[in-house]
């Protein structure tokens, strides 16, 4: 009898055993023993054929390379160097339109009007306050795996610093001596009061962006006015601003908002994640701020919780109105508060961009103006490799034209009563009968960082996370990380879907949106870097694993689970440890065998091209910025 028993407890372990292997294996792509390797198997075998590309590259000052035929309109020498010494000296980067020249006067409503800075005086006037720039990059600087520089307008042959950077900002204030660097003059910064700067700089420009300006009148009332952009830089309660933090959120303010006469407005959006605070009392309000935020900003915070920007929308299923499944809420709600924004940028306060922020949002935006929509989805969906793909404007675009039927052309039919398409109708019956035009100076009403991809057919975690449409066939896309450019446009349909109760993950909910009403959404193939040197065949193969050469569709997407560490060594990604290596020897600090004190004074001073970074956390010299993995490696198994 016992003999019986252990037989059965063996057999039943057995069989629970064989279940496990089994579940584990279908969730890891993985086949069992001694069968075909599975294509994420085969992907880290062979990425290990691939060595570092920044490990052992010496990206200095010493090392850059200037190119003989550089004639970038955005370089201004600096008055304060002479003689010799200023081929050693960053220039002044100024990414601006001539705000003085005739034809640019002409074609606008209104004279632009220069704002005051933090140091007191007129920005156009002080040197003190101008970012800095080399022209050249660090010799054989790697190549981007994913995007360009040229494809999206931005300039590639310029590098930067942490002085010529941050140094107007507070970087360096505190040291005695800098080579190659003239130190800015030191700010009192808790006394600068950064919501007046703006809020004056806007008043002094308002003839500029309104029709119904009671200020200056303007000089070309016949010209439409300009459009305004907000940039709600995303926080919350509790987070420690590190001096990094701190003057990067200086930097967007002056580059963004003061330098350009008000076309930008900066806010932080304060996700206070506590639902039981009365934040709408006003000692309550104040209470929060000045316990969580740097005092020079508190006055251009905007304080939100779940129960404020979920009250309107009864009609929501309340399992998914917390800021993971509906990050937008709050965006919605902004732009309900503030209809004076054309725009809205939601920035994610762990993001860098080591270039000027008004090159990147005004290029990014210049980007997708020009972009037409024949072809719009079929692009978006893949990644944009130049080794492969070509330039972007034509060879790219022929390359999708022959990988894809082209299948959207205007709004897409959906079965509901209560609603009418927002975007227009094609003006031809067919995008083959379409010269490429339509679309063309159109501005769009999303720009993302990563393709737009199909999740259908995918392994994606949150693929299914459709509420109130038609189930799991609804029509969608999804493009990974939140921080991009919405049009108040798109903003408005979002709220309208969520007040009748229909609903998608954030990261699903605003491209989705556009498809269906046929909006203009634009994936900006910005440079992505690799740690990997990585072929381009190899590339498009690991990352356009689907369809038709399409980034999604298929359970061998890099976005499925269990396949997402195809990204760990990119630049740009949720979770990506390329960032933390290189941004932090950028700051001068070491890390991963590199840079530091020690380092610098070898080699030079550490600088890099114009790169946007995520994440950037805790940026502190010892924080470990280089070890992130996902759930997948964790062990965790996805929900289905």
């Amino acid at each position: 009898m016992l003999m019986h028993r252990f037989a059965r407890y063996g057999l039943l372990t057995a069989v629970l055993l064989m279940l496990f292997v089994m579940t584990w294996s279908r969730h890891h792509d993985f086949l069992p023993l001694n069968g075909p390797k599975s294509a994420q198997e085969k992907y880290l075998e062979e990425q290990k054929l691939y060595p570092s590309n920044f490990k052992s590259f010496v990206s200095t000052l010493d090392r850059i390379s200037a190119p003989s035929n550089y004639n970038g309109h955005t370089i201004v020498e600096d008055p304060r160097v002479q003689g010799k010494e200023s081929t050693k000296m960053p220039k002044i980067y100024r990414p601006y339109p001539d705000y003085n020249n005739r034809q640019w006067q002409d074609t606008h409503r209104s004279f632009f009007v220069p704002c005051q800075g933090p140091r007191g005086k007129l920005l156009n006037d002080s040197l003190d306050d101008q970012v800095g720039a080399y022209v050249g990059i660090p010799h054989n600087f790697p190549t981007p795996l994913f995007g360009s520089h040229d494809a999206v307008g931005l300039d590639g042959q310029v590098s930067f610093d942490r002085y010529t950077r941050y140094g107007t900002y507070g970087e360096g204030e505190d040291e005695i001596f800098v080579k190659n660097w003239i130190k800015p003059s030191k700010v009192d910064w808790p006394q600068v009061n950064w919501a007046e700067l703006q809020q004056q700089c806007f008043d002094n420009n308002a003839a500029r962006f309104s029709a119904k300006s009671d200020g200056m009148p303007a000089a070309n009332p016949q010209i439409a006015p300009e459009s305004r952009a907000a940039i709600l830089i995303r926080t919350y309660a509790g987070k420690q601003y590190t001096k990094n933090d701190i003057y990067v959120i200086r930097s967007m303010i002056t580059e963004l908002s003061l330098q350009s006469g008000g076309e930008y407005e900066v806010f932080l959006l304060l996700h206070v994640k506590d639902p039981e605070l009365h934040i709408d009392q006003g000692e309550v309000y104040q209470k929060v701020l000045q316990e969580n935020v740097p005092e020079e900003f508190r006055n251009m915070t905007i304080l939100w919780n779940v129960p404020m920007v979920a009250s309107r929308y009864p009609n929501l299923n309340h399992d998914v109105i917390d800021v993971h499944h509906a990050q937008w809420l709050s965006i919605q709600h902004f732009a309900l508060q503030y209809p004076g924004f054309d725009f809205l940028w939601n920035w994610e306060v762990d993001a860098r961009f080591t270039g000027h922020h008004y090159e990147f949002a005004n290029k990014i935006a210049e980007f997708a103006l020009k972009q037409p929509r024949r072809g719009m989805w079929e692009r978006n969906s893949r990644f944009y490799v130049p080794g492969i793909h070509g330039n972007f404007d034509n060879s790219f675009r022929n390359f999708v034209e022959r990988a894809e039927e082209e299948g959207v052309w205007g709004p897409l039919p959906m079965p509901f009563d209560n609603r009418q398409p927002l975007g227009p109708s094609p003006p031809v019956r067919s995008p083959s009968e379409d010269n490429y035009q339509w679309g063309v100076g159109e501005e769009a009403d999303y720009i993302g960082f990563l393709p737009i991809f199909h999740p259908i057919g995918t392994d994606w975690v949150i693929r299914n996370e459709v509420y109130g449409y038609m189930g799991a066939e609804t029509p969608r896309r999804a493009s990974l990380i939140t921080h991009s450019r919405l049009s108040r446009r798109l903003l408005l349909a979002m709220d309208a879907e969520n007040l009748v109760g229909r609903h998608m993950g954030s990261e699903m909910f605003p491209v989705s949106t556009a498809l269906h009403h046929g909006l203009k959404a634009i994936s900006a193939p910005h440079p992505i870097y690799s740690d990997h040197g990585m072929p381009a065949q190899s590339a498009d193969k690991w990352f356009n694993s689907g369809i038709n050469g399409r980034t999604g569709s298929t359970k061998n997407s890099p976005f499925s689970w269990g396949r997402e560490s195809r990204f760990k060594d990119l630049s740009w990604y949720y979770r990506a440890n390329l960032p933390g290596r290189l941004y932090w020897n950028f700051l001068g600090w070491r890390k991963d065998g590199t840079g530091g004190k020690l380092y610098e004074a070898l080699y030079g001073r550490v600088c890099l091209p114009s790169i946007l970074f995520h994440p950037i956390k805790d940026v502190r010299p010892d924080a470990d910025s280089t070890h992130y993995q996902f759930d997948s490696e964790l062990g965790y198994i996805a929900l289905r």
